[in-house]
């Protein structure tokens, strides 16, 4: 199923590579989705080309119902968003994987960081959405759809967090 979301970051495009890279950036992540756990790594200077590696424990109350018997009370999302390094402009292309653990389903997507200002960007994520489940794959794919928007809004609020904790 397709994604395509464009997302307002109060950060310049170079601040925002660089928050993706901050570990606080993980913390904030995880209170803001109400998540058990997070961690993150970096391969890469967010300077350059860089690769952010996540791990988010997540409550599953806000699943789709559909989804939560295969996943349990907890879901455990591996996330990888590798970077390039900045054009002239200061945007910056890449691509972003997300696995569900023990659930043959994610989200593959190619993501832009677009400067949109000096202290504001876009964030354009366009990708398919996949649930490699027999028989209720497409149904699985519906259903988390809107939850996955949820999850976007909630990145917006956490770049706005993180804005604010650094000023």
């Amino acid at each position: 199923m397709r994604v395509h979301e464009t997302l307002t970051l109060p950060l310049s495009a170079n601040e925002a590579a660089a928050m993706y890279a901050d570990p606080a950036y993980a913390e904030i992540r995880r209170d803001a989705l109400g998540a058990n756990d997070a961690t993150s790594s970096v391969d890469g200077d967010p300077a350059g080309a860089f690769t952010v590696r996540t791990e988010l424990v997540l409550p599953t109350d806000r699943v789709p119902e559909v989804a939560r018997r295969f996943v349990g009370s907890r879901l455990t999302v591996h996330e990888e968003q590798s970077w390039s390094a900045p054009a002239g402009d200061g945007s910056r292309t890449g691509r972003n994987r997300l696995e569900v653990a023990g659930m043959p389903a994610g989200i593959e997507a190619a993501v832009k960081l677009i400067p949109a200002g000096d202290d504001s960007c876009t964030l354009d994520i366009d990708g398919d959405l996949t649930a490699k489940v027999p028989l209720i794959g497409g149904r699985l794919e519906k259903a988390a759809l809107p939850y996955i928007s949820s999850m976007l809004e909630v990145e917006q609020k956490a770049a706005a967090t993180y804005r604010e904790r650094r000023v």
